[in-house]
């Protein structure tokens, strides 16, 4: 997990933090046993990056030790299966993934399969290939 100088009076001065970074090996379980000490008894956490960004067995200790006020989480490890102490608490939040649940988002991204589509038949290559 990530370790900064200063990561202790961040933490200790967030009444809410929201987790938006990329999932990366130093990313990864950054809210952990550890870092959950630094943070205030009302303290909120949201989590829409990734769900590997926290340690799950270390966040429901603390909330159930009210360590740590309340969890959103619009991500989370093993999705689609939630993480089943999660569901036993009042204080936790779960949403499913809505980044991308605008209409327009939506109208964009149908428009780009559309193409993909089209692209493959003419050239047989894609734009955005997966795998």
């Amino acid at each position: 997990a990530i370790y900064h100088d200063n990561i202790k009076s961040l933490f200790s001065v967030s009444d809410i933090l929201s987790i938006n970074c990329p999932a990366t090996k130093e990313t990864k379980k950054i809210i952990n046993k550890k870092t959950l000490k630094f943070f205030s008894k009302e303290a909120i956490i949201i989590n829409s990056a990734r769900g590997d960004m926290i340690d799950d067995d270390a966040m429901v200790e603390a909330l159930k030790d009210k360590k740590i006020f309340a969890l959103g989480l619009d991500v989370y490890n093993g999705e689609p299966n939630i993480y089943p102490p999660y569901l036993e608490l009042d204080n936790v939040f779960i949403l499913p993934h809505l980044g991308s649940a605008t209409e327009k988002t939506r109208f964009a991204m149908a428009d780009l399969a559309i193409s993909n589509i089209e692209e493959y038949f003419k050239t047989g290559k894609c734009k955005n290939t997966v795998n």
